[in-house]
Protein backbone atom coordinates (compact mmCIF):
# COMPACT_ATOMS: atom_id res chain seq x y z
CA UNK A 1 0.00 0.00 0.00
CA UNK A 2 1.26 3.47 -0.80
CA UNK A 3 2.19 5.80 2.06
CA UNK A 4 0.52 9.18 2.07
CA UNK A 5 2.81 12.17 2.52
CA UNK A 6 0.21 13.52 4.91
CA UNK A 7 0.73 10.47 7.17
CA UNK A 8 4.52 10.72 7.42
CA UNK A 9 5.77 10.37 11.02
CA UNK A 10 6.79 13.51 12.90
CA UNK A 11 4.46 15.85 11.03
CA UNK A 12 2.60 18.57 12.86
CA UNK A 13 -1.16 18.79 12.46
CA UNK A 14 -0.72 21.79 10.16
CA UNK A 15 1.75 19.87 7.98
CA UNK A 16 -0.62 16.90 7.94
CA UNK A 17 -3.59 19.06 6.88
CA UNK A 18 -1.60 20.89 4.21
CA UNK A 19 -0.21 17.62 2.84
CA UNK A 20 -3.67 16.10 2.68
CA UNK A 21 -5.12 19.14 0.95
CA UNK A 22 -2.28 19.15 -1.60
CA UNK A 23 -2.63 15.44 -2.18
CA UNK A 24 -6.40 14.99 -2.40
CA UNK A 25 -8.06 18.39 -1.99
CA UNK A 26 -8.23 19.21 -5.69
CA UNK A 27 -9.83 15.89 -6.61
CA UNK A 28 -12.27 16.14 -3.69
CA UNK A 29 -13.19 19.66 -4.80
CA UNK A 30 -13.70 18.56 -8.41
CA UNK A 31 -15.98 15.70 -7.35
CA UNK A 32 -17.92 18.23 -5.30
CA UNK A 33 -18.21 20.58 -8.29
CA UNK A 34 -19.58 17.75 -10.43
CA UNK A 35 -21.98 16.74 -7.67
CA UNK A 36 -23.14 20.34 -7.12
CA UNK A 37 -23.81 20.73 -10.85
CA UNK A 38 -25.65 17.41 -11.07
CA UNK A 39 -27.52 17.64 -7.75
CA UNK A 40 -28.22 21.36 -8.10
CA UNK A 41 -29.49 20.92 -11.64
CA UNK A 42 -31.67 18.09 -10.45
CA UNK A 43 -32.98 20.26 -7.59
CA UNK A 44 -33.88 23.07 -9.99
CA UNK A 45 -35.55 20.66 -12.41
CA UNK A 46 -37.50 18.82 -9.73
CA UNK A 47 -38.86 22.06 -8.30
CA UNK A 48 -40.94 22.43 -11.46
CA UNK A 49 -42.78 19.23 -10.50
CA UNK A 50 -42.83 19.27 -6.68
CA UNK A 51 -42.26 21.55 -3.70
CA UNK A 52 -38.67 22.51 -2.81
CA UNK A 53 -38.48 20.25 0.25
CA UNK A 54 -39.51 17.15 -1.70
CA UNK A 55 -37.21 18.16 -4.58
CA UNK A 56 -34.31 18.49 -2.12
CA UNK A 57 -34.86 15.01 -0.68
CA UNK A 58 -35.04 13.38 -4.12
CA UNK A 59 -32.09 15.32 -5.59
CA UNK A 60 -29.87 14.45 -2.60
CA UNK A 61 -30.84 10.76 -2.74
CA UNK A 62 -30.07 10.52 -6.45
CA UNK A 63 -26.90 12.64 -6.58
CA UNK A 64 -25.28 11.02 -3.53
CA UNK A 65 -24.79 7.66 -5.22
CA UNK A 66 -22.44 8.86 -7.97
CA UNK A 67 -20.76 11.22 -5.47
CA UNK A 68 -19.88 8.24 -3.25
CA UNK A 69 -18.37 6.25 -6.10
CA UNK A 70 -16.49 9.23 -7.58
CA UNK A 71 -14.99 10.10 -4.18
CA UNK A 72 -14.14 6.50 -3.43
CA UNK A 73 -12.47 5.77 -6.75
CA UNK A 74 -10.90 9.07 -7.77
CA UNK A 75 -10.12 10.86 -4.50
CA UNK A 76 -9.18 7.91 -2.28
CA UNK A 77 -8.12 5.46 -4.99
CA UNK A 78 -10.31 2.64 -3.73
CA UNK A 79 -11.37 -0.23 -5.97
CA UNK A 80 -13.29 -3.41 -5.31
CA UNK A 81 -15.69 -3.94 -2.47
CA UNK A 82 -16.69 -1.10 -0.16
CA UNK A 83 -16.40 -1.52 3.59
CA UNK A 84 -19.67 -0.92 5.40
CA UNK A 85 -18.29 0.58 8.65
CA UNK A 86 -15.34 2.49 7.20
CA UNK A 87 -16.72 3.82 3.95
CA UNK A 88 -20.43 3.34 3.32
CA UNK A 89 -21.91 4.25 6.72
CA UNK A 90 -19.72 7.34 7.36
CA UNK A 91 -20.38 8.69 3.87
CA UNK A 92 -24.14 8.16 4.22
CA UNK A 93 -24.08 9.64 7.72
CA UNK A 94 -22.88 12.90 6.17
CA UNK A 95 -25.43 12.63 3.37
CA UNK A 96 -28.25 12.20 5.89
CA UNK A 97 -26.89 15.01 8.10
CA UNK A 98 -26.70 17.30 5.05
CA UNK A 99 -30.15 16.22 3.93
CA UNK A 100 -31.65 17.01 7.34
CA UNK A 101 -29.83 20.34 7.60
CA UNK A 102 -30.67 21.38 4.04
CA UNK A 103 -34.30 20.27 4.35
CA UNK A 104 -34.78 22.36 7.49
CA UNK A 105 -33.10 25.34 5.82
CA UNK A 106 -35.12 24.95 2.62
CA UNK A 107 -38.35 24.56 4.55
CA UNK A 108 -37.58 27.87 6.26
CA UNK A 109 -36.53 29.55 2.99
CA UNK A 110 -39.62 28.46 1.09
CA UNK A 111 -41.71 30.36 3.67
CA UNK A 112 -39.95 33.53 2.46
CA UNK A 113 -39.33 33.01 -1.26
CA UNK A 114 -40.30 31.00 -4.31
CA UNK A 115 -37.03 31.75 -6.10
CA UNK A 116 -35.52 28.42 -7.14
CA UNK A 117 -31.98 29.79 -7.12
CA UNK A 118 -32.34 31.01 -3.53
CA UNK A 119 -33.49 27.48 -2.62
CA UNK A 120 -30.43 26.06 -4.42
CA UNK A 121 -28.15 28.50 -2.56
CA UNK A 122 -29.68 27.49 0.77
CA UNK A 123 -29.07 23.81 -0.04
CA UNK A 124 -25.44 24.49 -1.00
CA UNK A 125 -24.80 26.42 2.22
CA UNK A 126 -26.27 23.63 4.33
CA UNK A 127 -24.08 20.99 2.71
CA UNK A 128 -21.07 23.32 2.73
CA UNK A 129 -21.10 23.32 6.52
CA UNK A 130 -20.34 19.58 6.50
CA UNK A 131 -18.07 19.50 3.44
CA UNK A 132 -14.70 20.15 5.11
CA UNK A 133 -15.36 17.87 8.06
CA UNK A 134 -16.35 15.05 5.71
CA UNK A 135 -13.10 15.39 3.74
CA UNK A 136 -10.88 14.82 6.78
CA UNK A 137 -13.02 12.13 8.38
CA UNK A 138 -13.42 10.10 5.19
CA UNK A 139 -9.70 10.32 4.52
CA UNK A 140 -9.01 8.74 7.90
CA UNK A 141 -11.71 6.10 7.55
CA UNK A 142 -10.81 5.12 3.98
CA UNK A 143 -7.27 4.36 5.14
CA UNK A 144 -8.00 2.39 8.31
CA UNK A 145 -7.22 -1.00 6.79
CA UNK A 146 -3.52 -0.16 7.06
CA UNK A 147 -4.01 0.11 10.85
CA UNK A 148 -6.36 -2.90 11.28
CA UNK A 149 -4.93 -6.11 12.74
CA UNK A 150 -4.84 -9.10 10.36
CA UNK A 151 -7.98 -11.22 10.48
CA UNK A 152 -10.09 -8.39 11.91
CA UNK A 153 -13.71 -9.50 11.49
CA UNK A 154 -14.88 -5.91 11.10
CA UNK A 155 -12.73 -5.64 7.98
CA UNK A 156 -15.18 -7.68 5.94
CA UNK A 157 -16.37 -5.94 2.77
CA UNK A 158 -20.04 -5.07 2.61
CA UNK A 159 -20.75 -3.70 -0.84
CA UNK A 160 -19.24 -4.63 -4.18
CA UNK A 161 -18.50 -1.41 -6.07
CA UNK A 162 -16.84 -3.08 -9.06
CA UNK A 163 -19.56 -2.96 -11.70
Amino acid sequence: METDQADAPGKTIVQYVMGLIKQKGFKYSMVSVVNVLFGGGLLLLLQTHMNPTEANVLSVMVSSVPAYYMNRAWVWGKRGKSHLKREVLPFWFFVVAGLILSTIAIHFAEDHTENKFVILFVQLCAFGVLWVLRFFLLDRLFHLEADAPPGDDEDQPAVDSAR
